[in-house]
C-alpha cells in the first residue's frame, strides 16, 4: 500500500506586504515594514503557488550558504526570502509544549538558536514574548498574553485555535524575528545538506540537531494511506519537505560542486546546478592537468 505525506498549511502562514531589517535595543530584527506602532493582528495567509515548495526550500539554503561562507550579500539575502517568503514563526515553533503560552514559564527544546544552547533552555514567558515583540511595552505584553490565553480557553476544535493564535501572534504586525537566529537556522540546516551530500562521517551527530516540531497526524484511508501534516509555521513548512526530500532513494537536493549552491536536480546523476557550473569547472580540471 502507498504512503502519501502532504503538509496543511494554508491557513497559519501569515506575510505582510514587506519586510525591514531594524535595530531594536542594539540587535538586529526582521520587522514588518507597517507604518503603524499599534498592534494589529490578522496579516494576509499565504496564496501558496504551486512551487512554493522546492523555492522557498532551495532558497533557505542558499541563504545558509551565504551565512555559511560570510558573504556580503547576507543581510540581502534574508530580506529578499522573507518579502517573498513570509518570516520563519521561530517563536511558535522553539518551545517544546505547543500552548507554551499557558505556562509561567516557556521550556524550549534542544537546539533552539537562542544563546547557542544545544540543551533544553527554559525562559520567563514575558521575557520570550518579549523576545519576539521587542517594540511592546511590559503593559502592551502582559495584555498580549492575556489574550492569547482568552483564545486557547475558550471551547473550540483545536485547528481553529492554532489559526487565531496564530494570526495574533505571528500575524501581529508588531511581531518580529531575531536575525541571529533566523541565521543560525539556515546555516545549521545548509550545513546539514552538505554532510548529506558528502557523506559525512558525523552525519549521524548532525541529524541529532534536525526536528520537525509540533507536527500532528492525520490519516485518510483508500487504496492508500495518505498522512496531511497541519503546519504551524513557515520553519515547520521548510523543515518537512527537507526531511521528505532527503530520506527518498534517490536524494535530488544537492550542493552544486562549483558554486556550492543548493539545487533541485533533475537528472540523479547531476553534480552542478546549471551548464554554466560545469563548464567552469571543467575548464578549471583542465588547467590543473596541464600545469
Amino acid at each position: 500500500m502507498d504512503m502519501n505525506f502532504y503538509a496543511n498549511e494554508g491557513h497559519n502562514l501569515h506575510k505582510f506586504a514587506s519586510y525591514n531589517i531594524e535595530t531594536i535595543s542594539e540587535k538586529k530584527y526582521i520587522v514588518p515594514d507597517s507604518s503603524s506602532n499599534k498592534p494589529s493582528s490578522g496579516a494576509p495567509l499565504i496564496d501558496l503557488e504551486e512551487d512554493f515548495t522546492l523555492n522557498a526550500l532551495v532558497d533557505l539554503l542558499n541563504i545558509g550558504k551565504s551565512a555559511t561562507y560570510n558573504e556580503d550579500s547576507l543581510e540581502k539575502d534574508v530580506l529578499d526570502f522573507v518579502n517573498k517568503y513570509s518570516t520563519l514563526g521561530l517563536m511558535n515553533d522553539l518551545p517544546i509544549n505547543k500552548y507554551f503560552f499557558l505556562n509561567e514559564k516557556v521550556i524550549l527544546k534542544d537546539y533552539n538558536y537562542v544563546g547557542n544552547n544545544d540543551f533544553t533552555t527554559v525562559i520567563n514567558r514575558e521575557e520570550y514574548f518579549k523576545m519576539f515583540f521587542p517594540k511592546c511595552s511590559d503593559k502592551e505584553i502582559d495584555k498580549l498574553i492575556k489574550d492569547v490565553i482568552k483564545i486557547a480557553e475558550k471551547p473550540a476544535m483545536e485547528k481553529y485555535i492554532t489559526e487565531d493564535i496564530n494570526k495574533l501572534l505571528i500575524g501581529s504586525n508588531l511581531y518580529c524575528e531575531p536575525l541571529d537566529m533566523f541565521i543560525q537556522y539556515v546555516k545549521y540546516m545548509y550545513n546539514l545538506l552538505t554532510d548529506i551530500t558528502n557523506k559525512s562521517n558525523d552525519i549521524v551527530e548532525t541529524y541529532k540537531a534536525f526536528e520537525v516540531n509540533h507536527i500532528s497526524m492525520f490519516l485518510n484511508q483508500k487504496e492508500s494511506i495518505s498522512i496531511e501534516m497541519p503546519i504551524t509555521s513557515l520553519k515547520q513548512f521548510i523543515d518537512f519537505y527537507f526531511a521528505r526530500i532527503v530520506s527518498q532513494d534517490v536524494n535530488l537536493l544537492k550542493i552544486c560542486k562549483f558554486c556550492s549552491k543548493a539545487f533541485i536536480a533533475n537528472n540523479p546523476k547531476a553534480e552542478y546546478d546549471t551548464p554554466q557550473c560545469k563548464n567552469k569547472a571543467n575548464v578549471y580540471k583542465s588547467r590543473a592537468k596541464n600545469k
